[in-house]
């Protein structure tokens, strides 16, 4: 019980840190999320950018942590979720440590971006698919009261995952605005859920 209520902990730290964009308001950034993406936040330049990358870094590490016990106390046919939670954490890690270097929503970024953008854009995208899929899994394996909600955080992870590609292929930034921000907290639902089933299975 205290090991589990240890992670869940942690489980709730990882959200809350996840869910940095709610800090905007509170540091006066530039960027508009309606038109941005939340990676901006994280640019130097930008106010308060160090709390962004500070949330991002530690909910990184945190999901590798929480990842470790769920490879061990799940069923074997379940550890995709805990190779899910570990690329999401791994990912999120490395989008702290190399973020932008300029926000493109505020005006013409220089070549020298392209770079640090490039690792940004590709670990960011890993972090979410792996977050995406271990979502839905755990929706599909779900039981009793534990069901509603963890299908309620798939269908927003999934779906504004869609929305957010269609959008990109059809030229926009494919991350800002609303559907983004609901995708995030989706994520920092499915962290605090996947703990908290682990408690439902060993108590059925």
């Amino acid at each position: 019980m205290r090991r589990w209520g240890t992670a869940l902990a942690l489980a709730v730290v990882a959200a809350l840190a996840n869910a940095n964009f709610l800090l905007v308001p509170l540091v006066g950034s530039h960027v508009d999320l309606d038109v941005g993406v939340i990676s901006e936040l994280s640019v130097p330049s930008q106010p308060g950018s160090v709390w962004f990358r500070l949330g991002d870094g530690t909910a990184g590490v945190l999901g590798v942590v929480l990842a470790v016990p769920a490879w061990r106390a799940v069923a074997p046919r379940a550890r995709f979720r805990a190779v899910c939670l570990a690329a999401f954490g791994a990912a999120t890690l490395v989008s702290a440590l190399v973020p932008l270097t300029c926000a493109p929503s505020l005006g013409p970024c220089p070549a020298s971006a392209a770079g640090a953008a490039s690792v940004h854009d590709g670990v960011s995208v890993l972090a979410t698919t792996g977050a995406v899929l271990g979502s839905v899994e755990l929706a599909a394996r779900a039981r009793r009261w534990l069901r509603l909600p963890a299908v309620a955080v798939a269908a927003a992870a999934l779906g504004c995952g869609l929305y957010e590609t269609v959008t990109f292929a059809a030229g926009g930034n494919g991350g800002g605005g609303a559907a983004q921000r609901w995708q995030v907290l989706a994520v920092s639902g499915w962290l605090v859920l996947e703990v908290w089933t682990r408690r439902v299975r060993t108590r059925g």
